[in-house]
């Protein structure tokens, strides 16, 4: 029964690490620019401080005293190139992880042995672990990508003027913690299918087995009474 709870925990881990996903994907925080408002007379900070979010498909301005407004991106000029792409590989990774789910239970579904499902139970398996795999690998090439972009501009003088700094947002974190779920029920899904499971439930284990209904042939032997050879003499 091991094998059978270590398969429910990486039905659970894969489901976590898909929601996750779907979170990161929506949320704006990918990158926040934080900069101070000045009074526009001689330059005073005022302490307002205005953050801007930027996501894969929204921007979000947040200012002291006045509600956030969140506005789809007008063009795709303002999106850089990691933003672009995250974009693309993180609606792959949707897409991949959501199979990966279904194809986990529906594996799991089909844990009664049957000698004629053992292999498509084990092929259902060892497509959600593979697919989890390739998307944790999706989804870190964007979080990797915009992290570095946004660690270097942090320390870019011409970028980071008076009181603007960058910073990462809350996603690029949580992007890890997704990714770990994902990374072990896959892992957890394709060793379950290299290693040898019991087909048999506890059950059906025994030494009994059902006799297969077969005919008794008795063979008798009949002699044979026909001569080898007929004598001359009947001819005669």
């Amino acid at each position: 029964m091991s094998w059978f709870l270590v398969q429910i925990i990486g039905i659970i881990f894969g489901g976590v690490g898909m929601i996750l996903t779907w979170v990161i994907t929506i949320m704006p925080q990918w990158r926040v620019s934080i900069l101070a408002e000045n009074n526009g007379i001689n330059g005073r900070i005022d302490g307002y401080w205005i953050s801007r979010w930027d996501g894969l498909w929204t921007t979000c301005v947040n200012q002291a005293r006045l509600p956030m407004q969140c506005n789809s991106y007008e063009s795709q000029v303002s999106l850089t190139m990691d933003l672009k792409s995250g974009r693309i590989l993180m609606s792959f990774a949707i897409l991949m992880t959501f199979f990966a789910f279904v194809f986990s239970i529906l594996g799991f579904l089909m844990h009664k042995c049957h000698d004629e499902g053992r292999m498509t139970r084990q092929c259902m398996r060892l497509t959600a672990g593979l697919l989890y795999i390739f998307s944790t690998i999706l989804i870190a090439i964007p979080i990797i990508w915009t992290s570095s972009n946004i660690l270097t501009k942090a320390y870019d003088a011409s970028v980071c003027r008076g009181a603007m700094r960058i910073e990462m947002g809350e996603a690029l974190f949580l992007a890890w913690p997704a990714m770990a779920f994902i990374l072990i029920a896959g892992i957890i899904l394709c060793c379950q299918c290299s290693g040898k499971q019991p087909c048999m439930s506890e059950e059906d284990k025994g030494d009994y087995r059902q006799p297969h209904h077969q005919e008794m042939v008795i063979m008798r032997s009949v002699p044979d009474d026909r001569p080898i050879c007929n004598p001359r003499s009947q001819y005669i």
